[in-house]
């Protein structure tokens, strides 16, 4: 299935995939490590992912589920 999430704010994909997609990266980064990793990916994701003229950034997400029987 695909989604589409609106975001708002200052660098909302980044901020959104932090908490996600981003995680095991973020846990062995030290905070001097992380933070200029922040700062090089976010112009690039604001670019692949631009604000809206009304502030809202859209961003698809895909999900695959699957259903497994054993037996």
């Amino acid at each position: 299935s695909s989604y589409i999430h609106e975001l708002t704010g200052e660098n909302p994909v980044l901020n959104w995939i932090t908490g996600t997609a981003l995680s095991p990266v973020r846990d062995r980064l030290s905070e001097e490590q992380w933070q200029p990793f922040r700062a090089e990916l976010a112009p690039m994701l604001d670019t692949a992912y631009p604000v809206r003229p009304d502030g809202r950034t859209f961003f698809p997400f895909r999900r695959i589920f699957m259903v497994a029987r054993v037996g």
